[in-house]
């Protein structure tokens, strides 16, 4: 069964090259962005290791070495400069500050290369012609950082000053910190995106797989054999996948460490692939597609019969819309001064509640469709959203699910203020609409793959039975737009929702921000959907012409 499932890869048949390929694709924007999510979380580590000695403020100040005061409002030709004071109150041998090659002294001046470079507008009110020294990069959190660290002999204590014993104090940079918790909401956010596109990739494959594993199970292949096979084929090109993902975030490594989040842009290193990120990669994507793929393939594994015939799939259960009310009452219950883990585990739950409950919802419009359908059109696609509403459903999850993550954001879009955490607000926030989108769209075009083959032995049978094929493709076209408007529009209504359950019911965006990202979360779906119709027409066209 291996050299079989091989032999399936290299030579997967007619139609088959179209699903390897489109389930290659969307494996690897998933591993570009799971490395991204993992390197980006291990780079705001690092950037804190440099500089978090800055907010040290737990020593007893009788056992203190030194004292510090941090001044972030000052200004230099347009940059917001920091200024941070330094006096220390005891003669000691331990290490410098990082960054510095010795402890100030009072009078000294350590300069970043930003401000070194603009030198010539300060140097008058620190009354040196040339700074003491330059700090290196191990001192630094960004590249572009505006920081002078001078040498005091005292802070007066009605300055309130922070009480240090080391300059190497492990304490989290507050900055740093705040975004950590904000890309721990993001990846929960991102989270069932990703999955959903993962899914999809095996799905692809995994469909174009059914009719043949199930011929291969009325010839005698065990239920066994048949996953085996199944999971060689999908493991090969998660495999694969996962690898160009993590070339392509390699090479893309430099324009990512451009995005000016935490103060700058990034050093390279920090964001540089681990050697350790790179096995958990390659191990955890092919692991959920080949899951994927087999959970896609239970109902061959077990009744191959039912795949041969066509059989419809039983009802989804109305019981599912109890998963709705979990989430919004998890976040109402806490509220914003909640800790991290129980806001992150409500908005885990009513993701996972558009998760579940969107193939339902499809079914009943697709129900809706049917009775009230007065042409061909409408009756072909309502039947088939009927029959089918989890495979309907699933080339646009990552949409729907990405239209829950804007309702969710709507409600919080940061005020436009001259503030550093509002900037790494406004710049997390496109960052985060950025990933999702990309994953919207990676998984919209393997969706689109995957159902025009899904639909060639249908389409098949309708030709012959001369159904024009202007028809087939307009059923087909309204089929994929249906569940994003259906579904869609409302799922974003509820990300709203679960927003302000979380805020208390109020609404902190400021102006029409908030308005407007809705409105372009539906352009935008609307027109990824039709690109997604008219990149599929030729394929089901040539997969049901024979």
């Amino acid at each position: 069964m291996t050299d079989l499932g091989l032999r399936f890869v290299r030579r997967p048949g007619p139609g088959g090259r179209a699903a390897n390929l489109a389930a290659f694709g969307a494996t690897a924007v998933v591993a570009l962005l799971v490395t991204f999510l993992i390197a980006g979380s291990l780079g705001l580590s690092q950037r804190s290791e440099r500089i978090g000695w800055r907010s040290g403020d737990k020593a007893d100040p009788a056992t203190a070495i030194g004292t510090m005061k941090l001044d972030d409002d000052q200004r230099v030709d347009g940059h917001r400069l920091t200024v941070l004071e330094l006096a220390t109150l005891k003669p000691n041998e331990l290490a410098p500050p990082p960054g510095l090659d010795h402890t100030p002294k009072a009078g000294e001046v350590f300069v970043s290369p930003e401000v070194a470079k603009h030198w010539s507008s300060l140097s008058k009110e620190y009354g040196v012609d040339k700074p003491t020294g330059v700090i290196s990069d191990k001192g630094l959190s960004s590249p572009e950082e505006f920081i002078v660290i001078r040498g005091v002999e005292t802070i007066p204590a009605d300055e309130h000053p922070q009480y240090v014993s080391s300059w190497h104090e492990k304490v989290w940079d507050s900055r740093m910190l705040g975004l950590l918790i904000a890309v721990a909401f993001g990846i929960t956010l991102v989270l069932f995106p990703i999955l959903s596109l993962v899914g999809q990739a095996a799905g692809v494959a995994a469909k174009r797989r059914e009719h043949r594993l199930a011929a291969l199970r009325l010839a005698g292949a065990t239920r066994t054999q048949v996953l085996w096979l199944s999971a060689i084929e999908q493991a090969v090109l998660g495999l694969a996948g996962a690898v160009v993902g993590l070339v392509g975030y390699t090479v893309l490594s430099p324009l990512i460490a451009r995005i000016p989040l935490g103060g700058g842009r990034w050093y390279v290193g920090d964001i540089t692939v681990r050697w350790w990120t790179v096995l958990v990669v390659l191990a955890a994507v092919p692991v959920l597609s080949v899951i994927s793929a087999l959970i896609g393939l239970g109902r061959v594994s077990i009744t191959p019969l039912g795949v041969v015939r066509g059989q419809t799939r039983k009802g989804l259960s109305v019981l599912r819309l109890g998963l709705l009310v979990i989430g919004p009452v998890i976040l109402a219950y806490y509220g914003m001064q909640a800790a991290v883990l129980p806001l992150l585990i409500g908005v885990g739950f009513a993701a996972l509640a558009v998760r579940v409950i969107g193939p339902w919802a499809v079914q009943l419009v697709g129900k809706a469709m049917a009775k009230a359908a007065n042409g061909p059109v409408m009756l072909l696609a309502g039947r088939r959203l009927v029959d089918d509403p989890k495979g309907a459903f699933r080339p646009v999850a990552a949409l729907v699910l990405s239209g829950f993550v804007t309702g969710f954001i709507s409600v919080f879009m940061p005020p436009g203020k001259d503030d550093p955490s509002f900037d790494d607000m406004r710049i997390g926030v496109a960052l985060l609409l950025s990933l999702v989108f990309l994953t919207v769209a990676a998984s919209t075009a393997a969706g689109a793959v995957g159902t025009a083959l899904d639909q060639a032995a249908p389409a098949r049978a309708l030709r012959r039975s001369g159904v024009p094929l202007s028809v087939i493709e307009r059923a087909a076209r309204l089929a994929a737009v249906v569940p994003v408007v259906g579904v869609g529009l409302p799922v974003v209504g509820f990300g709203a929702l679960c927003g302000l359950a979380l805020s208390g019911g109020k609404v902190m965006t400021d102006g029409s921000s908030g308005v407007l990202l809705l409105l372009g979360q539906v352009v935008a779906g609307l027109v990824l959907v039709t690109l997604a119709g008219t990149a599929g027409a030729p394929v089901l066209r040539k997969a049901s012409a024979n």
